[in-house]
């Protein structure tokens, strides 16, 4: 098992991946609704933020076998249409969601392979997301885009098998590395940010040495 950080673009950095070098990818980008990245703009022309998007995935499925991706719920349809071998995870929960207008959210939807590497159910009861509020019990860190451990978890179970390749294009505080390091999966993270990656490194580490003491 082994893991690596990579600072810099996602596009410049995945030029440089022969084609079809991962085993699979999983990523929840940025969703342009003006989040502090630090060293992103996270507020583009909605026209800018898709031919973006289109780039990266573009890419992803040069470079990997398989793609997940943590979509934004009002752009779902557009992503769905750039995967469209993918298949749909339902992730719900009992308290009260984010609130948006009226709406009280209590769903997130995922897009994934057609096909698992064990069975599984396409409905997620009870997942842990940011928008628990006082629900959420996952450390917290200084990302206002933090992916959530628990389906990040489930998914590199249900998708991935033991020494194979695990991408992350968007890999933010290093959540995706955690169960990859903890369950034998090899891991490749990629951010802008200097200082995510920093915090990428450290989680990820704690949780390789943690497995060496088990």
């Amino acid at each position: 098992m082994s893991y690596k950080i990579l600072q810099g673009d996602c596009l410049e950095v995945m030029k440089d991946f022969p084609d079809k070098s991962v085993d699979f990818a999983f990523v929840d980008p940025p969703y342009n609704v003006k989040k502090d990245y630090g060293v992103y703009k996270d507020d583009l022309p909605e026209k800018d933020y898709f031919e973006w998007c289109s780039k990266w995935i573009g890419e992803l499925k040069r470079i990997s076998n398989t793609i997940a991706i943590y979509p934004p719920k009002k752009h779902l349809l557009w992503f769905w249409n750039m995967v469209p071998e993918n298949y749909q995870i339902i992730c719900a929960w009992s308290p009260s969601g984010a609130i948006r207008g009226n709406f009280i959210h209590q769903y997130i939807p995922l897009l994934v392979p057609k096909k698992p590497v064990k069975r599984i159910k396409d409905h997620w009861w009870n997942v842990q997301v940011l928008g628990l509020g006082y629900y959420y019990r996952e450390e917290k860190f200084n990302n206002p885009g933090q992916t959530s451990l628990d389906i990040t978890s489930r998914i590199i179970d249900a998708f991935t098998l033991k020494g194979q390749i695990v991408l992350d294009c968007f890999v933010g505080v290093g959540t995706t590395g955690i169960p990859c390091v903890r369950t034998g999966r090899n891991f490749i993270g990629i951010d802008l940010n200097p200082e995510y990656v920093n915090v990428s490194e450290d989680r990820i580490y704690k949780a390789s040495q943690q497995m060496r003491l088990l």
